[in-house]
């Protein structure tokens, strides 16, 4: 949560209410991404009365992928379960996505219908951007965005993916195969309080990232080196095109190149991720 204190106790409530109900064992652990509102307050206040609920307090604000992992990090449980700290996703399906993953699945996710989103800067930018993450991947998912997922916890264990790729591409980008993967369908909910960090920008930033994707699947740091030795190539091959007045030849070189760059140093955050993860937690209670 980021500057969340309108949905703290909202959120708490309708999550533990949902989990009494299991009868189960739990934890509940919230994140406090560096808020400037009462927002860890409120943490403090609940964590003060409730032995199930836990609060991971970061250093700095370092945006919903790496809060994410700072929360996992902290978790104890065989099963764990991500929501966004917006109210928007109900904690009353809860249930249902534990049914689903006792089926033998390794994920589950929401899958939001009647979005309370507008089309053009939300709903269509997610549609398009999904689209051609299930293209790439083979993955049948809807909703990448849908922060209500359930994992096993070894898919989640140990694994830290770079700015983005938790909140755009999980669980894709957690190298999950198509029949390990399962949705719910969930009605999303308007936001009683704050206001979204997201905009219609970020399907410029799928598209980059797009272009990695197949090749973090498949091992970031293998495929690294061998995009670099492609980036030599087709660059020894543009120049010589050049040198031979081929200059079709030599742009469409230089295009591969450009795209075996991106691809390199895209893959060289995700190396960067794993061995030095971008978040510190100053307080955990």
């Amino acid at each position: 949560m980021h500057n969340e204190q309108g949905n703290v106790r909202a959120l708490y409530d309708a999550i533990k209410k949902a989990m009494d109900k299991l009868g189960q064992p739990y934890e509940i652990v919230f994140v406090n991404d560096a808020s400037s509102d009462r927002t860890l307050a409120e943490m403090k206040e609940i964590q003060g009365r409730d032995p199930h609920f836990h609060f991971a307090d970061l250093e700095a604000n370092v945006g919903e992928n790496w809060a994410l992992l700072a929360g996992i990090s902290r978790a104890v449980g065989e099963v764990i379960i991500t929501i966004d700290g917006d109210y928007q996703n109900d904690p009353a399906y809860i249930p249902d996505l534990l049914k689903k993953l006792a089926q033998g699945y390794r994920v589950v996710s929401g899958r939001r219908k009647d979005r309370a989103a507008a089309f053009w800067t939300k709903r269509l930018p997610s549609q398009v951007a999904n689209a051609m993450i299930r293209l790439v991947s083979g993955v049948p998912v809807h909703d990448c965005g849908c922060g209500l997922k359930a994992y096993q916890r070894e898919v989640l264990e140990g694994k830290f993916v770079p700015q983005g790729f938790m909140n755009r591409f999980s669980p894709v980008s957690l190298g999950v195969k198509r029949h390990e993967f399962s949705e719910v369908e969930i009605v999303d909910r308007a936001r009683i309080s704050g206001q979204s960090h997201y905009g219609l920008s970020r399907i410029f930033i799928v598209l980059r990232d797009l272009w990695v994707l197949p090749f973090v699947i498949r091992g970031a740091a293998s495929w690294q080196s061998r995009l670099r030795f492609i980036f030599v190539l087709f660059v020894a091959g543009a120049l010589i095109s050049a040198f031979q007045n081929r200059w079709v030849w030599a742009v469409t070189m230089m295009a591969f190149a450009a795209v075996s760059c991106s691809n390199v140093l895209n893959l060289r955050r995700f190396v960067e991720a794993q061995a030095k993860p971008k978040f510190r937690i100053k307080e955990f209670r």
